[in-house]
């Protein structure tokens, strides 16, 4: 994942603390990562209560957006920073039977496991952003 950008098309969300950015891989439909906004390579517990805050907002906003549009059966998350140091957090939602977009279904290949982002997403880049664009609409739908 490259570094943060506000010219990043695949950015659909900002706030004061926090940025959505949609996952290169979208082997699970709908992965996300919330970027902080602040320069940081701490991991979680370095959050300022404001901070928390607004991470536990937007997760609940992006469940339920997710919900509506695909109607994951779970989410995971995870803080990882071995490859961005940045502070950051994947949402991974999970789907027992594949959900669709566009025509193009997504079967979670470790439903029952641990989220890997395998296989390689069926979108690749102009497809991407075209999703990444079509879900900052169904956003800000919802806001």
């Amino acid at each position: 994942m490259a570094a943060y950008s506000r010219d990043d098309p695949l950015i659909i969300r900002e706030t004061s603390q926090w940025a959505w950015r949609v996952f290169d891989n979208q082997a699970h439909l709908g992965h996300m990562v919330f970027i902080a906004r602040r320069e940081t390579e701490g991991s979680l517990v370095d959050c300022s209560s404001t901070e928390w805050q607004n991470l536990h907002f937007e997760m609940a906003l992006y469940e339920r957006v997710l919900t509506e549009l695909f109607a994951p059966d779970r989410f995971n998350y995870g803080q990882f920073g071995n490859v961005w140091a940045q502070l950051h957090v994947h949402a991974y939602p999970r789907y027992s039977a594949a959900p669709e977009w566009n025509g193009t279904a997504f079967p979670d290949a470790q439903w029952g496991a641990p989220p890997i982002p395998e296989p390689p997403s069926p979108l690749q880049a102009e497809a991407l952003e075209a999703f990444a664009a079509w879900l900052k609409d169904q956003v800000e739908r919802t806001v």
